[in-house]
């Protein structure tokens, strides 16, 4: 199982971004603007947990709130209230983190991948783990790995 992190910057781009600074940016250790300047306010991650040939398995869209380009505990707080259904309903959070997105994100992702872009779209979900580490602490990759033994 191998994961990989897309970050969307200024120009509506999908970015390569490297699993230590998304761990780093998670734990409030990094400033996202030390990697894009405009990485101020939000982190638009995508997430694809890819098979040993880096087949897309899964994809997850998250939009990480951020001030001053760090993961706060107020910015943590915000990302619990999308978990919770009292209160933000499931589908207001799904809203939420579907918003904002390029409407050529597949495609893009497709290139950025070098794969097909056709049933991309069937692997798209939103939150995974990356929402869980936020929330928890705990490594992408453990997250990942726990879920694979559900």
């Amino acid at each position: 199982m191998k994961i990989r992190h897309f970050v969307l910057d200024a120009h509506a781009q999908l970015r390569k971004f490297g699993r230590r600074a998304v761990h780093e940016v998670l734990a409030g250790r990094l400033d996202a603007r030390a990697i894009d300047p405009a990485l101020s306010r939000e982190l638009a991650l995508v997430t694809v947990v890819c098979d040993d040939n880096l087949i897309p398995e899964r994809a997850y869209l998250l939009r990480v709130p951020l001030t001053d380009g760090v993961l706060t505990t107020a910015d943590r707080l915000v990302l619990r209230a999308f978990v919770r259904p009292d209160c933000v309903t499931p589908s207001e959070a799904v809203r939420h983190h579907l918003t904002g997105w390029p409407r050529d994100l597949l495609p893009q992702l497709a290139v950025a991948m070098d794969v097909p872009a056709r049933g991309l779209d069937e692997t798209l979900e939103v939150g995974g783990p990356v929402l869980v580490a936020a929330l928890t602490g705990r490594s992408i990759g453990s997250v990942v790995r726990g879920l694979d033994r559900t």
